[in-house]
C-alpha cells in the first residue's frame, strides 16, 4: 500500500516535470461520473466590458477516462482505480489574439511547447495518463467507470473577464491521486491587451529585477497586506520571490501578485495575494511608459 501511494507520487512529480500541468498545486474533490467526449465548442460569448473593443471567448470542453489495473493494491483501492482528464475551458475567439499570444496561451493551459495547435495540444493532454505506467500498471481507455471505484483525476477550468483595455483569463487547476491526503490546485492568470491581441508580462509593467525588494517592502508596511505577512511560512518576508502569476486592475490602479499554494506559505493558508497600488508602487520603482498608458496619469508619481 505504501509502495503504491509513492509510486503515485513519484509519477505525478514526473507528470509535473514533463508536462508542468500544476506547478505543484492542490486541492481535492471528486468529480461526477461522465461519459468520454470529444471536444466541442459552445455558442460564442461576449464579455462584459467598458472598452469599445469587447474581448470573446468560447466554451471547449473535453474528458478522457482511463482504468488503471495494478498487481499491487493501490491505497485504499484495490487493484482497480479510475482516472479521469478533463477541461472546460474559455478560449478566445478567431482574432483576438496574435499567433504569438496565442501559441503561448496553448503552452499556458496545456504545458505543450511542442503542439502548434489547440487540437494537438487539447488531445495530447486528455490521453495522457504516462505517470500511471510504472510499476507494472496496465491503462485502458474506457468511455465510463463504475461509480464505486475510486479514482483520480486531471481538470483544467477557465474563464474570462474583461475591464477597460484589459481581459484576464483565470486558469484554475485540480488534481487529486487515490490514497493522497489531499488534492492540489492552483489558479493562475493571464491578461491580455485587446486592442493589440498580446499578452501583457509583469516586466512589460516594471523591472523585475528590481522588484524583489519593492514587495517585501509591499508586505511589511501595507495593512492590505497583513494577512500575507501573518502566512508566511518563516514570516520572513525576505524570502519571497517575483512570482508568475498576476493580475491587473486598472480601473482601482493596482496590480496584485499571487502565490500559488505552497509557493510562500501553507497548504492550509492557501493561495495569497500581495496588492500593489500603482501610486504606492510608482515611489519605489519605475514604471514602464506601457504601465502609465495602462493606468494613467492620475494614478501614478513622476
Amino acid at each position: 500500500m505504501a509502495t503504491a501511494l509513492f509510486s503515485f507520487s513519484s509519477s505525478f512529480s514526473s507528470k509535473n516535470n514533463i508536462m508542468k500541468k500544476h506547478l505543484i498545486i492542490i486541492a481535492t474533490l471528486l468529480m461526477a461520473v461522465a461519459c468520454n467526449r470529444g471536444d466541442n465548442s459552445d455558442n460564442t460569448d461576449t464579455i462584459a466590458t467598458d472598452s469599445t473593443k469587447a474581448f470573446t471567448t468560447h466554451n471547449i470542453k473535453g474528458e478522457q477516462n482511463f482504468l488503471i489495473y495494478s498487481d499491487e493494491e493501490f491505497p485504499f483501492a484495490g487493484n482497480i482505480i479510475g482516472m479521469r482528464n478533463s477541461y472546460n475551458i474559455a478560449w478566445p475567439d478567431e482574432g483576438m489574439l496574435t499567433p504569438e499570444a496565442e501559441r503561448e496561451l496553448l503552452r499556458l493551459y496545456f504545458l505543450d511547447d511542442k503542439a502548434k495547435d489547440f487540437k494537438s495540444a487539447s488531445h495530447n493532454w486528455l490521453q495522457d495518463a504516462s505517470f500511471y505506467l510504472e510499476d507494472g500498471n496496465r491503462v485502458t481507455k474506457v468511455n465510463s467507470f463504475d461509480d464505486s471505484l475510486q479514482y483520480s483525476y486531471f481538470n483544467i477550468e477557465s474563464s474570462c473577464e474583461q475591464h477597460d483595455d484589459i481581459a484576464t483569463i483565470n486558469i484554475y487547476r485540480e488534481s487529486y491521486g487515490v490514497g493522497a491526503a489531499h488534492g492540489l490546485y492552483s489558479s493562475e492568470y493571464v491578461n491580455i491587451d485587446v486592442n493589440c491581441g498580446t499578452i501583457i508580462h509583469l516586466n512589460d509593467l516594471v523591472d523585475t529585477n528590481l522588484l524583489g525588494p519593492v514587495i517585501v517592502r509591499a508586505v511589511e508596511d501595507l495593512t492590505i497586506n497583513s494577512d500575507v505577512l501573518k502566512a508566511l511560512f518563516d514570516q520572513n518576508p525576505e524570502r519571497l520571490p517575483v512570482p508568475s502569476d498576476f493580475t491587473i486592475d486598472s480601473t482601482r490602479s493596482t496590480i496584485t501578485l499571487v502565490y500559488q499554494v505552497y509557493e510562500i506559505a501553507s497548504y492550509a493558508d492557501g493561495i495569497q495575494e500581495v496588492v500593489l497600488p500603482i501610486f504606492w508602487l510608482s515611489k519605489h520603482i519605475p514604471l514602464t511608459p506601457y504601465a502609465k498608458s495602462i493606468f494613467g496619469p492620475e494614478s501614478y508619481i513622476e
